[in-house]
C-alpha cells in the first residue's frame, strides 16, 4: 500500500532553511496534535487518513520516497527536510548529498546537505560544503544563518554571534536568524536585550520583519500608535507582494489586542486569496464578524471556498 505524506514543514526545524513548497499531488500531514509523538499522519491512495509509527515509516516508506523522488530536487528537498524534522538524520545523509548536486537551487542544496551532515555531529564537514558554496557562489544570509550555527555547535559563541550579525547584514528579515540573534542578544543583558536587537535589525536597509515584532511589543505595552507607526514602515518596504506569515502576524496582533477596524484595514487590501490562503483569511473573517460585517465575512469565505471548496472555512456563516 502507498503512503502519502505531506511535506509542508516549517522551515524552523530545519535550522533556516527555505521552506519547501507543498507537493500538488500530495496532502498535507503533520504528526497528530497532543498525542503520540511517535505516530505520523499519512493519506493512502483513496485518500484515507491513517496513523503509522515513525519507524514503520523510516523502515518501509522513507526509503522508497527517496528513491522514487530521486531525481527531482523539489520533492526531494521536500522529503529530506520532513526526515530532518523527523529526526532521521542518518537515514538522509545520502540523499542531502545527492540534492546538493542536482538542486537547481544551488544555495539550497548546499545548505541543506551541510545542515544533515551537522544533525550527524559532523562539524568540519558541514563547514567545508558552507564555505566551498560562499567561495563559488557569494554569500547569503541563511547559509551564513548556518555557518554560524556550525560554530554555535563548537560552542565557539562570538565567532557564531558575528557571522549571525553578518547574515542578518545580507538578509535582516530572516525568521530564525533574527529570533536567534534577539535570543543571544537577551542572553548577554537581559530582557533590555531583546528590544536593542530588533531596534538594531530594524535599521538595517530593507529590513521589515523586526518592526513587525517591534508592533508586537507596542501593542503589549498598549501603544496602538507606536505599533501602526512600525507596520506602515514594514509594510512600506515589503512593498506591493506581503509574505503570509507577515500578513498573518499583522492581522492576528491586531485582533489580539482588539483593534479589529485597523487589522482589517492593514490586512484587507492585501490580501490575495491564492498567496494567503486560509492563514490571513481566517483572521479577516474573524474580525469582521466580531465586527458584525457579515457579508464582509461571507464575502472573503466565499473567496477562500472558490481556491478549494474542502479547505475552506464551511459553515462559518
Amino acid at each position: 500500500m502507498a503512503f502519502y505524506k505531506g511535506e509542508d514543514r516549517n522551515q524552523a526545524g530545519a535550522s533556516s532553511l527555505p521552506a519547501p513548497q507543498p507537493s500538488t499531488t500530495e496532502s498535507a500531514a503533520k504528526t497528530l496534535p497532543g498525542s503520540d509523538p511517535n505516530l505520523i499522519k499519512v493519506f493512502d491512495e483513496f485518500g484515507r487518513e491513517l496513523f503509522i509509527t515513525k519507524e514503520h515509516w523510516r523502515i518501509n516508506v522513507l526509503p522508497g520516497s527517496l528513491k522514487s523522488n530521486w531525481d527531482h530536487p523539489e520533492k526531494l528537498y521536500g522529503v529530506v527536510v520532513g526526515s530532518l524534522n523527523d529526526g532521521f538524520f542518518q537515514d538522509v545523509l545520502v540523499a542531502a548529498q545527492h540534492l546538493q548536486c542536482i538542486d537547481p537551487n544551488r544555495a539550497r542544496g548546499a545548505c541543506t546537505y551541510a545542515i544533515v551532515l551537522m544533525k550527524n555531529n559532523r562539524l568540519d564537514e558541514a563547514e567545508a560544503v558552507i564555505r566551498s558554496h560562499i567561495q563559488a557562489h557569494g554569500e547569503v544570509g541563511y547559509i551564513l544563518t548556518n555557518l554560524a550555527k556550525v560554530f554555535a555547535a563548537r560552542n565557539e559563541m562570538q565567532k557564531a554571534f558575528d557571522t549571525l550579525w553578518h547574515a542578518l547584514e545580507l538578509d535582516p528579515n530572516q525568521d530564525n536568524g533574527l529570533a536567534w540573534y534577539a535570543i543571544l542578544c537577551r542572553e548577554q543583558s537581559g530582557s533590555s536585550g531583546w528590544d536593542q536587537a530588533l531596534a538594531r535589525v530594524a535599521a538595517l536597509p530593507n529590513s521589515w520583519r523586526a518592526q513587525i515584532w517591534l508592533a508586537r511589543q507596542a501593542l503589549e505595552a498598549h501603544n496602538l500608535e507606536a505599533a501602526l507607526g512600525y507596520y506602515d514602515q514594514a509594510l512600506l518596504r515589503i512593498g506591493e507582494t506581503v509574505p503570509s506569515d507577515a500578513l498573518m502576524q499583522i492581522g492576528g496582533d491586531l485582533g489580539k489586542h482588539g483593534h479589529l477596524k485597523e487589522s482589517i484595514e492593514l490586512t484587507e487590501p492585501r490580501f490575495v486569496p491564492q498567496l494567503h490562503g486560509l492563514a490571513v483569511g481566517n483572521n479577516l473573517i474573524k474580525a469582521h464578524l466580531d465586527l458584525g460585517q457579515l457579508e464582509a465575512a461571507r464575502k472573503t469565505l466565499d473567496q477562500l471556498y472558490s481556491l478549494n471548496p474542502t479547505s475552506a472555512v464551511s459553515g462559518a456563516l
